[in-house]
Order: structure tokens, then C-alpha cells, then sequence
């Protein structure tokens, strides 16, 4: 569920709609369906939640899970890109994936580490990856 944005909706709704028991929109009322916020206020599911609550909110999830380098709205997009730079996404795919121009993603969102010089310098070769330099068997 960590990395299944649609796992964690899933939860998510069914501690709001089968654990909470708040009421189902009318599924035959679509103007009502669709005022429903998905991301409620508590016994209002209908009122839109402010930017300052919602970041708020992250802010103490982060600070409960103690997660303590993540704070607001946007980290999703902050971890995202470092896991893709750590996986060596290459850059062009990964502006291509958060929209971004160049000089934005590498100011705000990578790693900026240059990870194959890097890893030709500590002797593991072009490989990706984790790996460690081979070394020469004793006989």
C-alpha cells in the first residue's frame, strides 16, 4: 500500500464510508455525487477544505509517522522523482512525467547526484543498480 495510490484510496474509503458510517452520496443524484469532497471535513462531506488545513493535516501525518523531511502538499511529487532518479529514470522521462522544465526539477525535485559517474568512480561500472566491484578470487 505504500506505493498503490489506489490501495490507499480504497482504505481510505472504507474507513470513511464502512467504519465511520457516513452515508453514501445517492448514486442516482449525480449533482449530489459529484459535491461530495473526497477529502471531507469531518461530518461535512460536502465543504471544501481550505489549502492551509490540508496542508496542516500533512504536516502532522508527516510529523506522527515521523517522517520529519517530508512537509505540505507536493511531496508526492518530491519522492516520486527522487525514486525515479534512484532508479535512473532518465532526466528527460521524469520532466516529461512531473511536467516540469529542467532547471525546476533539478532545483526541487532530484537528487541531482550524477549517478553513473558516480558509480564508475567507486569502481561498479556503468551497471544500474546496487552492486559491488567485482573482486579477484583467492586460489
Amino acid at each position: 500500500m505504500e506505493l498503490c495510490p489506489v490501495g490507499a484510496l480504497a482504505f481510505y474509503l472504507f474507513l470513511r464510508f464502512d467504519v465511520e458510517m457516513e452515508s453514501w452520496p445517492p448514486f442516482n443524484n449525480r449533482l449530489q455525487w459529484y459535491q461530495t469532497k473526497l477529502l471531507a471535513i469531518m461530518n461535512d462531506p460536502y465543504a471544501e477544505m481550505s489549502y492551509p488545513t490540508h496542508r496542516e493535516l500533512c504536516n502532522d501525518a508527516f510529523k506522527k509517522a515521523r517522517c520529519h523531511y517530508l512537509k505540505g502538499t507536493h511531496c508526492g511529487r518530491h519522492e516520486g522523482c527522487k525514486l525515479a532518479d534512484m532508479q535512473d529514470v532518465p532526466d528527460a522521462q521524469m520532466r516529461r512525467l512531473g511536467r516540469w522544465d529542467h532547471s525546476r526539477m533539478i532545483q526541487h525535485y532530484s537528487l541531482g547526484l550524477p549517478r553513473t559517474g558516480a558509480r564508475h568512480l567507486a569502481g561498479h561500472g556503468s551497471a544500474e543498480g546496487m552492486s559491488c566491484p567485482s573482486r579477484p578470487h583467492k586460489s
